[in-house]
């Protein structure tokens, strides 16, 4: 796992974003899903800038959120939690999203925030946290089906949407992240066009 503190800035871009994407119909969450979802994206970018990964911003795009050098796609899911986490935690791929949202990769986050803060501000958040990626097929081999109403007997869980899940352990870690997208990214460029 690859832990991130969420600084100030991050978060004031972070802001930025969030004035201008728009909340999409059938959210769950609302305008705090798009909270998560762009200090989530946010966080993969400063990483991938930081390992001297090119790829290209496609946000705007509903397929993907970013593609790489020889345009292989992925995309950033990221949970809102109270605890760092484990590696039996869940990352989910929500099924309304998951038949035409076909990315070659995902990567995972989690944010962290302390359980008594209970505003809405996005400084509540204090650690991201990149668990690890996944390609779709090895998502859609490893991963358990949930229906919307279900409840997961090990975490107790209930669903409130179809998804698709795989554990924390199920990821390639960071590093092995980082060594496939460099692969699929051979030269090293700017990340902005």
């Amino acid at each position: 796992m690859q832990s991130y503190k969420i600084t100030e800035e991050l978060l004031s871009i972070a802001q930025q974003r969030l004035n201008i994407t728009p909340i999409f119909d059938g959210s769950h969450r609302g305008m705090d899903a798009n909270q998560v979802g762009v200090i989530g994206e946010l966080i993969v970018e400063q990483w991938l800038e930081e390992n001297a990964i090119y790829f290209k911003d496609e946000r705007e795009l509903t397929t993907h959120d970013y593609s790489l050098k020889n345009s292989k796609t992925f995309d950033v899911k990221t949970k809102d939690r109270t605890v760092r986490p484990q590696s039996n935690y869940d990352c989910s791929v929500p099924m309304y999203n998951h038949g035409h949202q076909r990315p070659d990769y995902y990567i995972f986050v989690s944010l962290e925030r302390d359980k008594s803060n209970k505003t809405s501000d996005l400084s509540r958040f204090h650690t991201a946290h990149i668990v690890g990626g996944i390609n779709i097929l090895q998502l859609d081999k490893r991963g358990t089906i949930w229906k919307a109403g279900q409840t997961d007997p090990d975490n107790g869980t209930t669903f409130w949407t179809d998804c698709i899940n795989v554990s924390v352990k199920q990821l390639a870690n960071p590093l092995e992240v980082l060594d496939k997208l460099r692969l699929d990214s051979p030269a090293v460029m700017s990340p902005t066009l």
